[in-house]
């Protein structure tokens, strides 16, 4: 009686345990990793985009997904503009969706910038974001900056020529506008030098050094140099006092400086020279 009972006990215990196997089996759902989501696809997050006078200047924004995509996806996005830039005005685009077709991982979305749009200094962000679509987006890699501006070549030639300068004193005009002239000096790669003739109606031309190996950023810089002979206090010193802008796009200069002579300062100024 007692192996009989230990037997029922036994096959109970088994039938207990095939039938929480079972039941366990019943609750498991095979989990399949998503392995295609869409995401903007440069390892940069923000992309300088360089607007020139030229009908065919275009931005590629690079849209991706994260394996080769096994049917043609359709990605959808969003643009904003945090500094005010508008379609039609500083851009165009025409869609806001691209496809990324079957058998590749990445396509572009063509963005236009309009010249005119952008007078000098003008400087715009576009926010792109993935927004929906075929397939879900990389919330880390779902938005792109694209930052806006004009761009114009230097042909430091285009400089040579009769300029009005405004000069400037605690941020303020000193004096009214006068008549300066340029002189075009040596260029090496993307460098190069001008002479300025007049300023404070001086006889005595210095030279400024150009910098525009930053598209972002064309620099102007005075080294120490002779200026005017002061009719009071004798020979001055023309010196740099930080360092100013130029366009290329605008013939437009902003040099910084400051004159001294052995009695000391006139203080620092800066002049701006637009061209006539």
């Amino acid at each position: 009686m007692k192996k009989e009972f230990g037997k029922l006990i036994l096959s109970a215990a088994l039938l207990l345990g095939i039938a929480t196997v079972i039941h366990s089996c019943g609750k498991v759902k095979e989990v399949i990793p998503n392995t295609e989501n869409s995401l903007f696809g440069n390892a940069n997050t923000t992309g300088l985009y360089f607007i020139t006078d030229d009908p065919k200047t275009e931005f590629k924004v690079p849209v991706g997904v994260s394996a080769v995509a096994t049917k043609d996806r359709k990605i959808q996005f969003t643009v904003t503009s945090p500094t005010g830039a508008a379609e039609g005005a500083q851009y165009t685009l025409g869609t806001n969706t691209v496809t990324i077709p079957a058998g590749t991982a990445s396509a572009d979305v063509l963005l236009k910038g309009i010249f005119a749009g952008y007078p000098t200094g003008r400087r715009d962000t576009l926010v792109f974001k993935i927004t929906g679509g075929d397939i879900p987006s990389i919330v880390s890699s779902n938005t792109y900056n694209v930052v806006l501006q004009k761009y114009c070549n230097v042909h430091i030639a285009d400089f040579d020529g009769a300029y009005l300068c405004q000069d400037y004193y605690n941020n303020a005009p000193d004096g009214d506008p006068y008549e300066v002239e340029l002189t075009p000096g040596d260029v090496s790669g993307t460098t190069g030098k001008v002479s300025v003739l007049g300023l404070w109606g001086s006889a005595v031309p210095f030279n400024v050094s150009l910098d525009w190996t930053n598209p972002a950023n064309f620099t102007t810089n005075i080294a120490v140099q002779p200026f005017l002979v002061h009719p009071t206090y004798g020979q001055s010193t023309i010196r740099p006092n930080s360092t100013g802008t130029f366009s290329s796009c605008d013939n437009t200069f902003r040099i910084q400086y400051e004159v001294t002579v052995n009695a000391g300062s006139f203080g620092k100024y800066y002049s701006i020279l637009t061209k006539l």
